[in-house]
């Protein structure tokens, strides 16, 4: 079984548990917001003023809430990506898209767009989902380069008989620096990466 570093179950630990507790400051916002626009509802036939703009602002709040249980939902399946049950194998499914809500920022800023397509079925692989993680992101850190504006990264997943596959098509127009190429085959093993000028494939062993 892998060794996990104290100071990193540690760090996991507590992430976790503030990730339960702003789960629940985002339920009382929503919550709140929710009773907001039931009284709105009561009262459709009364005009007022800032009518318009409230009702604007509890459609933001709305998307913002659940923009943020997005995050922290990715936020909390990282903290736990130490914990013993996660070390030797996890659902590739499951953690690409915790890999896409994590490395979405970081695509945009780079004045990209990250397309993301993964299958509704569980793919698991005999790699920890802390080592999933860390190769997916530095796949895409990779593959993204200097980024470009209005760029678009595609990123698919497919199920293999023995490895899973993950595709990453970095932005027309973007060459991202070779030399990545050997980190990412150490950080993969026993997975491999193979790259064919236009593509980046991840292969992930399937876990029997």
């Amino acid at each position: 079984m892998p060794e996990i570093p104290k100071e990193a179950r540690f760090m996991g630990t507590v992430t976790a548990q503030t990730m339960h507790e702003m789960q629940n400051i985002l339920a009382i916002i929503r919550e709140s917001a929710g009773l907001i626009g039931d009284i709105l509802k009561v009262n459709s036939r009364v005009d007022f003023k800032h009518k318009p703009n409230m009702e604007r602002t509890l459609e933001n709040i709305t998307f913002q809430v659940d923009r943020g249980k997005g995050l922290l939902d990715a936020t909390s399946r990282l903290a736990h990506t130490p914990d013993t049950d996660l070390l030797e194998g996890c659902d590739l499914t499951a953690y690409s898209k915790t890999l896409a809500k994590l490395a979405d920022r970081y695509v945009r800023l780079k004045g990209t767009t990250l397309n993301f397509n993964v299958p509704s079925t569980a793919l698991p692989v005999s790699m920890g989902a802390l080592q999933v993680l860390m190769s997916g992101y530095r796949a895409l850190q990779w593959a993204v380069g200097a980024g470009m504006k209005d760029g678009v990264m595609r990123v698919n997943l497919e199920g293999g008989t023995d490895f899973h596959i993950l595709t990453i098509c970095p932005p027309e127009g973007v060459i991202p620096d070779r030399e990545g190429i050997a980190a990412l085959e150490t950080m993969l093993e026993p997975g491999r990466v193979e790259w064919d000028g236009s593509r980046l494939q991840l292969f992930f062993p399937v876990q029997r």
